[in-house]
């Protein structure tokens, strides 16, 4: 087998797993064991745009540069699927040349679900978020209608690549214009619960967390420029509040007659069972793997949830996170695969997203101090949650 061919079969599989979703520190790990496991002597450098790899070959380390995409949406399945295919490589089940024609197939395959799915999904998470952060029955409506909302606009990306710019924009304006339609017609509508929950999908708290995680793990480039895309993504949906607020100051609303319908307490298992079901289909994930996705939603939800009536919010995330990335690793180990498929969607219900939201927002509004308590907040939350993540690594290995 030439080396060449190596190199090259390695290349791609760095190039897959970073345009499939998988944070820069984590692309650096497997691909650097992956190498050692074929005998080859390398060091990579992973940006948000690029990878450097120095390859040695026959002695001579040789540089490469591969050019990589912006970093696309999640997609669990294809990362499990790439890292099957280097599995079967190492062990000698596959040869480089079939390898390379499975990542072709795998990087050209289309999503195992279709758009009018990804939409419907994108209201069922948001109105079974709103669900379980405490909304009634018109913050849910209101929540799910603004994902619906959302997920056509997301519909609309491969056709009119440029609204991609200001889609985040027109979605924070449709969530604000909706919930106010819904504020003028119900009594005490939950306004900011509905905003919100209905924006989940798009406020970057997840990535505001890996951007600490990669600077934590010494990747200070793409920390800091996935902390600046987070910090740009407050922002516009702030701006696009802002702008919400302006138009429907200009409609001329009736006062709110109705009185709020509650929500039954047994409604909340059924969001709990909806929101990792979302996450599997807006991660990509296979069907098989839905209850794992649900045992890590489970585990971080409920923790939390018992641990902060005992503890403030950083300590409660910090367990939590904790007992996420046991769970993950061992998950890991014993399975003998990606410990993302658990980590990523717990994550995302002790993510801080929305303290971000309301501090830009704070700041817009020109309420300095709160903005910046409300940042500090955040801050202190998500680096609960980062070390929650490292130590766990610490106590369990993940095998990856």
């Amino acid at each position: 087998m030439s080396n060449t061919k190596k190199i090259d079969f390695i290349l791609l599989t760095a190039k897959s797993l970073h345009e499939n979703g998988l944070p820069t520190h984590r692309v650096e790990d497997f691909i650097q064991k992956f190498c050692l496991s074929l005998a080859i002597e390398a060091e990579f450098f992973t940006t948000p745009g690029s990878i450097f790899a120095s390859i040695e070959v026959d002695g001579i380390k040789k540089p490469h540069l591969v050019k990589v995409s912006q970093e696309g949406d999640l997609n669990l399945e294809k990362i499990d699927a790439i890292q099957e295919v280097c599995k079967k490589i190492v062990v000698q089940e596959r040869t480089i040349e079939d390898g390379m024609e499975e990542l072709q197939k795998i990087n050209t395959s289309n999503s195992r679900y279709p758009n009018w799915l990804m939409v419907l999904f994108f209201g069922l998470s948001t109105g079974s978020a709103s669900c379980i952060f405490g909304g009634n029955v018109p913050e849910v409506m209101c929540s799910l209608l603004i994902g619906l909302g959302i997920g056509g606009f997301n519909s609309l990306l491969p056709f009119i690549p440029r609204f991609g710019k200001v889609f985040v924009l027109f979605s924070a304006i449709w969530a604000c214009i909706v919930a106010g339609l819904f504020q003028s017609y119900y009594i005490d509508f939950q306004r900011d619960i509905a905003t919100v929950c209905g924006l989940i999908i798009l406020i970057p708290g997840f990535s505001f967390t890996v951007s600490i995680t990669e600077m934590v793990n010494n990747h200070l480039i793409a920390g800091l420029t996935r902390f600046t895309n987070a910090f740009i993504t407050f922002a516009m949906i702030a701006i696009g509040i802002g702008v919400g607020m302006k138009l429907i100051g200009h409609f001329n609303l009736p006062r709110p007659s109705t009185e709020i319908l509650a929500i039954a307490n047994w409604s909340k298992w059924i969001a709990l069972f909806f929101v990792p079901l979302g996450f599997m289909i807006l991660f990509k994930a296979k069907q098989k793997d839905f209850l794992w996705i649900l045992l890590a939603c489970w585990c971080s939800y409920f923790t939390f949830d018992f641990c902060s009536s005992y503890f403030s919010a950083p300590v409660a995330v910090f367990i939590s996170s904790l007992g996420l990335g046991l769970v993950s690793n061992v998950f890991s180990k014993v399975k003998q695969r990606n410990s993302s498929l658990l980590l990523v969607p717990g994550m995302i219900l002790l993510v801080p997203g929305s303290l971000g939201f309301f501090s830009i927002s704070h700041l817009v509004n020109s309420d300095v101090l709160s903005g910046l308590q409300t940042a500090l907040t955040m801050l202190t939350t998500s680096m609960a949650l980062v070390f929650g993540i490292i130590f766990s690594n610490i106590l369990v290995k993940a095998e990856r």
